[in-house]
């Protein structure tokens, strides 16, 4: 899906937390059918996962209230519920040993959104030439073509009045 889709058509939404205390990037995973924050954490110990649970919480609280306010569940017919969302933690992820965390916050997404098993090993330089690659062609592709990438995004409809 496009960047700016209506949440209520999302069954899985991905966001990077930024652990400022610990220098430390974790992926989260919200599953909006199930009401569940997933914490991808490629650092874990059990301090570790304590900051990143902590890190996860504002989202777990905040996200039902948004939902609230921009209707998101009268869209879906769903009942109004403010609950806190569940944090669950997500076991048998590989682990790093130095500084790669975008490296792995980038390819557990993609892991997720290929629908295939994250591997409890993987050779995180090979992942990272791999998605300078990726990167690098994209940004060929867009300077070739001439691709703006307000291109790329959906038209914008008419904005909400919110006062």
């Amino acid at each position: 899906m496009l960047c700016g889709s209506p949440w209520h058509l999302c069954d899985h939404v991905f966001f990077i937390i930024h652990m400022e205390t610990e220098s430390h990037w974790i992926l989260g995973r919200l599953n909006i059918e199930e009401r569940r924050v997933y914490m991808y954490n490629s650092l874990s110990t059990a301090m570790k996962d304590s900051a990143a649970i902590k890190a996860c919480q504002p989202f777990a609280v905040l996200l039902p209230h948004f939902f609230a306010l921009f209707d998101e569940f009268k869209k879906e017919n769903k009942p109004v519920c403010l609950d806190r969302f569940e944090v669950v933690k997500v076991d048998g992820l590989p682990q790093q040993t130095s500084n790669d965390c975008g490296c792995f916050v980038a390819s557990f997404a993609e892991y997720f959104i290929d629908m295939k098993p994250i591997p409890p090993i993987f050779d995180v330089e090979k992942h990272r030439d791999r998605l300078a690659v990726l990167f690098y062609k994209y940004a060929r592709m867009k300077e070739v073509e001439f691709i703006d990438s307000e291109d790329e995004a959906p038209p914008k409809g008419p904005k909400k009045n919110l006062s």
